[in-house]
């Protein structure tokens, strides 16, 4: 958003206060803001007025013209603008004068001299392409320099506006903004008073529209709007167009109110704010066709679109140089809903912006108001009808801002008399009661101003974050093993793609019975639902309920854990509980799980379990330390038939205060090569490889081992045999090692193992 100072000076005084300064104070306290300065290249162009102009004797289609530029200096000129007359203002180049890189000099057409150029818009670079040249209906002193008369040379605000501020996309928002920042008081304006009146027929069908007014105004004359306007809108970067749609672009400039001119004569019927139909399309302003969807809320007549709603026109309805009868819109859209609209066709313009960010659903009318009174001025005509269709008027929402909570958050007590100062230049209205302040907030800032922590930040960012007392910063207590321990899961498992749920301590007794878990036995006596009054047991449970509720909701893979409390009539136990379903193969959701233990450095082995609501060959359970810690497996298939889940649902639940990590052990890294030896080993199906791995990894010489099959064949290996096959790595910090040492430590290796373990070698 670029803003000119000079037209922020129209709505508070800014005298005395350097640009700079007003930039700077807008970055500290608002928003981001940058200084720059609208400029271009020119020199040696005046300001003169035509005397006298003649039909080129020879040059078909130029007017010679004299141009006075001062009391006794005249300048010929030729031009191709027939339109032009006597006694109009025009920006005369002198020869030698430069303009946009460009050196006029004089120069012969057909015979007749040229003493210098009249200017256009397209020639400094304002517009893409100009029918005449720059007319300046303004009176200045002959002879003024080019760049007085344009406003080169004015300091522009450019404004980077976050999503929640879209109050500050207008002159006055900014006004506004710098009345609080610099205690300077609005200046009063005058307003055009216009009513309902006359037939006009408006229907709003969509919710998403929550107010629409027309003016119908005939008899309008579409030109050339004045330089002034024409100026202003140069400076905040749009084209002019003519005098009736640039007056809607200066009001929505100016008052951050978006409005949209129709020619009368080519809307058939009544109007009528709808969503769009499949199937319809429309001709936009920006020259593409666009196909609509039931997601494009659209103004349309009795029979066609005529606009897509708070986005942009149809050029099947333009206000154009042949219209004569104008209705102009004001509305206010669903910001959620433009958005939506907008990215879906692709389109982005200063309307959808800002009805994005919300626009002043109460100012509306008073901003339409301005608007017409302006094309009645520079376009003539007569207001035929008037109709408002609000059928919920704003209600201002009230905040009691308490002078304790004030306190609470700035560590200081609350100047009544700045506070409502302040709030009062921000534009709300507000009164003092007892302890603490009424706020009520205006329509422009109701998409960002919800409650009181809202209204402080209003009074603290205008104060200055830097007049806030410094405070000394206690140091954190130590935390204990156990917090220290969570933070680690919660963080290894959400690197590993796992989402936290945080379900209920309270549980009913249907799953326990289904799982044939242990039923709770500690009831709530005050319970929020009369079945779910016991406190939970186990976690599982709960995470089940979780992925029933999101199968439900169509998330197809689940992969959760929950941190929690269970609960038994001697004392409470934190858990850890993890569930996933159609996210991980059960071999990825064990190594994950003896991921998670080794990270935390607890040493464990698993073995089997013989748990009722698992796999009866598809779990196990661990063992830290000696004593069990948990369990690990596939949900049993007759369970999960009964829950009707579909896919593979994958469990584990471990008691975290058992899970006592040792203190980490640092070797140094060996700068010479490993050697790489396979082992196949034949063992009691019920023995514990995680025992055999653990055996193995104490080796000084092992530097890594994986095991990379493991199968029965009782025609190969016997009954209740299995075969284990394990990769080792090998390397000595000492020297690159030897075929021969290899084989040493592994013929030991295996005979230790065969004393241990009681395995042999296949």
């Amino acid at each position: 958003m670029k803003v000119p100072l000079s037209w922020l000076n129209e709505f508070v005084d800014l005298e005395g206060i350097e640009p700079e300064d007003i930039a700077r104070a807008l970055t500290l306290r608002s928003v981001e803001t940058n200084l720059s300065v609208w400029d271009a290249e020119l020199e040696g162009v005046v300001f003169g007025k035509v005397v006298s102009l003649w039909e080129h004797p020879k040059g078909e289609g130029l007017k010679v013209c004299k141009v006075k530029i001062g009391e006794d200096r005249a300048l010929q000129v030729i031009t191709k603008d027939t339109s032009l007359r006597e006694g109009e203002g025009v920006l005369v180049a002198l020869p030698g004068a430069k303009v946009g890189g460009k050196i006029i000099k004089e120069k012969e057409f057909f015979g007749v001299v040229s003493e210098g150029m009249l200017l256009s818009a397209s020639e400094l670079g304002l517009e893409d392409r100009s029918e005449g040249v720059i007319k300046v209906d303004e009176d200045y002193p002959l002879g003024t320099s080019g760049k007085e008369v344009l406003g080169f040379g004015e300091p522009i605000l450019e404004i980077e506006i976050t999503p929640n501020r879209g109050d500050l996309l207008s002159v006055i928002g900014v006004a506004r903004e710098l009345s609080a920042l610099f205690d300077r008081p609005m200046k009063q304006t005058k307003e055009y008073q216009l009513e309902d009146f006359g037939s006009l027929d408006i229907r709003i069908e969509d919710p998403h529209c929550k107010r629409y007014r027309g003016v119908l105004i005939k008899g309008v004359k579409v030109k050339d709007a004045p330089l002034w306007l024409k100026r202003r809108l140069w400076q905040c970067g749009i084209k002019s167009i003519n005098n009736v749609v640039d007056v809607t672009n200066y009001i929505m400039l100016e008052r951050g109110q978006p409005l949209h001119a129709f020619d009368w004569d080519k809307i058939e019927g009544y109007i009528v704010v709808r969503s769009a139909r499949v199937g319809e399309g429309i001709n936009t302003l920006t020259g593409a066709y666009k196909q609509l969807t039931e997601q494009n809320l659209i103004i349309a007549d009795s029979k066609k679109p005529l606009a897509i709603a708070g986005v942009v026109g149809g050029l099947d309805s333009a206000v154009d140089k042949n219209t004569t009868n104008v209705l102009l819109e004001a509305a206010y859209f669903d910001p959620y809903r433009i958005r939506k609209s907008a990215k879906s066709l692709g389109i982005q313009t200063e309307s959808s912006y800002r009805f994005e960010r919300n626009v002043d659903i109460d100012a509306l009318k008073r901003y339409q108001n301005i608007a017409t009174e302006l094309i009645l001025r520079l376009a003539g005509g007569k207001v035929n009808a008037v109709r408002d269709v609000y059928p919920e008027p704003y209600k201002a929402l009230k905040v009691f801002l308490s002078f304790g909570k004030y306190k609470r958050y700035t560590g200081e007590d609350l100047d009544k008399e700045f506070a409502l100062r302040v709030l009062q230049r921000l534009g709300f209205e507000c009164s003092e009661s007892t302890c603490g302040l009424n706020v009520f907030v205006p329509a422009f800032r109701s998409f960002d101003v919800k409650g009181e922590a809202d209204v402080v930040e209003e009074l603290i960012r205008v104060k200055g974050y830097d007049s806030l007392r410094q405070e000394p910063l206690f140091i954190p207590s130590k935390a204990k093993r156990i917090d220290r321990l969570e933070s680690t899961i919660r963080n290894f498992l959400s690197s590993r793609g796992f989402f936290e749920v945080l379900n209920f301590s309270y549980e009913s007794l249907e799953l326990y019975t289904i799982l044939g878990l242990e039923p709770p036995k500690i009831e709530i006596t005050n319970p929020l639902l009369k079945n779910e009054r016991f406190l939970r047991t186990s976690l599982i449970p709960s995470l089940i309920k979780s992925c029933l509720y999101n199968k439900k909701n169509f998330v197809q893979q689940v992969a959760i854990f929950e941190l929690g409390k269970v609960f038994f009539e001697n004392g409470e136990e934190k858990r850890l509980g993890l569930l996933s379903c159609d996210s991980h193969s059960l071999e990825d959701f064990r190594t994950l799980v003896s991921d998670l233990l080794t990270y935390i450095s607890v040493e464990h082995f698993s073995q089997r379990s013989n748990y009722p609501f698992l796999h009866p060959n598809l779990q196990v359970e661990f063992i830290v330390g000696g004593q069990r810690v948990g369990f690990l497996g596939v949900l049993h298939p007759l369970i999960q038939k009964e829950l009707d889940i579909k896919g593979s649902v994958l469990i584990s639940e471990l008691e975290v205060e058992k899970l006592q990590p040792n203190k980490v052990k640092y070797k140094s890294i060996s700068n010479y090569p490993p050697v790489v030896r396979d082992i196949s080993l034949v063992m009691d199906k019920g023995q514990s490889v995680d025992k055999l791995i653990l055996y193995i990894r104490d080796l000084e010489e092992v530097e890594d081992l994986s095991v990379f099959s493991v199968w029965t064949n009782e025609e190969v290996l016997g009954e209740g045999k299995k075969s284990v096959s394990i990769r080792l790595f090998l390397r000595s910090t000492k020297g690159s090692m030897s075929d021969e040492e290899a084989n040493s430590i592994v013929f030991k290796l295996v005979e230790d193992l065969k004393k241990e373990f009681n395995v042999s070698l296949r």
